[in-house]
């Protein structure tokens, strides 16, 4: 996961973008950075960290023009520690940024190394900006088009090209993003949730195969899947992911027309149906749980909700922490146990997933230390047991504790009394169209081949 941010004839472009990006840090803590452009010149400023901490007012100075696009990023593959880990990436008068994953990255890259293409980097969008550069079509659509109708997996783009700005989602739509204008500004983020903070009215949700082109005449718009461009929508399966309303999102966001903070109460009220708990205390699991378990005690009117968990904001999500190590250590620093609200107390503890089950062991040990009666766990999603090929850390099935284990195994496991999953057609009756969401890491079927 990575979030990205873009303005067009914005007064303080880079100031902007560092302000979106501010708002939807909770997608990556890894890498920062942000490509600005005063219609010629190009000027970047990357670093490794949160936002806050790569940029300062001086930096955010010297970043000039009134067009600009950023990234927070989170690494899903392994990084070159002798190369640049940063984007927006830049070449010649073109910069990118990019939020996914491309599963044919590796051939890809070959091919343009045989034709003598040189990389800088070991992150899968150079092979984008690379094919773009080379494009020699008319159009600045037919340029990006060349660019992208051979790469495969999830994309959100938002390119800089000289005094043009594209906006891209990929024709499967796995990964969101946001449009936004403000009185001659036009806006692009990840998520919309900055939006009302910075006085940005929505337009939409950029569609699923979908490129919109800003130049200083005004913005147009114009479809395309792998073969075509066209001036009208293009069919095409889709592939929204339902990790971005489990988890990954902001409450205050909306999703594929889903605002998150509403699926996941109704999440929680549909989870307590299919799995009701005799432990009538519940408890979330802060912060992206806490709507599961509301909507889960909502359902059961003998339940109450227990404030008993709270979380350290000094403390980033340990889900997209990078090394192993670190993710262990910051999970014990993350959650503080309020023990007087448990001794005693039948409980059910309420989480969106289990992936590791880092979190799940070291929770539950701190409240059994608290007194419970008696523990229980109830998870939002079916269990997952393959890995995300789409922009999701989960590379190999060895990471995740639910391909190894039966769910009577991780009960045991975790040292609980009983644990439960939602069943995959519960989860799907969540959404409209469930036929247009990715399952992939709980199915293991893929729907991006």
């Amino acid at each position: 996961m990575c979030g990205i941010a873009g303005n067009y004839n914005c007064p303080k472009a880079a100031e902007m973008i560092f302000l979106m990006l501010h708002f939807v840090q909770h997608r990556a803590q890894e890498y920062a950075g942000i490509v600005t452009s005063d219609g010629v010149n190009l000027f970047r400023h990357t670093g490794e960290g949160i936002i806050q901490d790569v940029f300062n007012q001086e930096i955010l100075d010297i970043l000039h023009g009134r067009n600009g696009i950023g990234q927070i990023r989170y690494s899903t593959v392994e990084d070159d520690p002798k190369t640049d880990r940063t984007q927006p990436l830049v070449a010649m008068d073109v910069a990118v940024a990019h939020n996914g994953n491309l599963i044919n990255y590796q051939p890809l890259r070959r091919e343009l190394e045989a034709k003598g293409e040189k990389f800088k980097t070991a992150i899968d969008t150079e092979v984008i900006l690379k094919q773009l550069c080379r494009s020699t079509a008319p159009t600045i659509e037919q340029r990006v088009h060349d660019a992208i109708k051979n790469v495969r997996g999830s994309y959100s783009l938002l390119i800089l090209i000289g005094q043009t700005m594209i906006a891209i989602r990929d024709p499967y739509g796995n990964r969101p993003l946001w449009f936004g204008k403000r009185e001659n500004s036009w806006f692009f983020c990840s998520e919309d949730v900055p939006f009302d903070n910075l006085d940005i009215e929505r337009i939409r949700e950029v569609k699923p195969g979908q490129m919109i082109i800003i130049e200083p005449s005004g913005y147009r718009q114009v479809y395309f899947d792998e073969q075509h461009l066209s001036d009208q929508p293009i069919p095409h399966r889709k592939a929204h992911c339902i990790f971005e309303l489990i988890y990954f999102a902001h409450p205050g966001s909306v999703v594929d027309d889903e605002p998150v903070d509403d699926f996941r109460e109704r999440c929680g009220r549909t989870l307590c149906q299919h799995c009701p708990t005799p432990g009538k205390n519940i408890i979330g699991v802060p912060d992206s749980s806490l709507c599961h378990a509301k909507g889960y005690a909502d359902a059961d009117p003998e339940a109450k909700i227990v404030e008993a968990i709270r979380r350290s904001h000094y403390i980033g999500r340990t889900f997209i922490e990078g090394l192993q190590v670190l993710r262990l250590d910051k999970i014990v620093k993350k959650f503080f146990v309020v023990a007087r609200k448990l001794a005693g107390e039948a409980v059910t503890l309420v989480d969106d997933s289990i992936v590791r089950g880092n979190t799940m062991r070291g929770l539950i040990r701190r409240i059994r230390r608290c007194g419970t009666t008696e523990i229980h766990v109830r998870i939002a999603i079916p269990p997952i047991k393959y890995p995300c090929l789409y922009g999701i850390d989960t590379p190999t099935s060895d990471e995740l504790l639910a391909a190894n284990l039966s769910a009577e195994e991780i009960r045991q496991e975790i040292e609980v009394d009983s644990l439960e999953f939602m069943p995959l057609e519960g989860l799907r009756s969540l959404v409209k169209n469930p036929d247009d969401y990715c399952y992939a890491c709980m199915t293991g079927e893929y729907p991006i081949n």
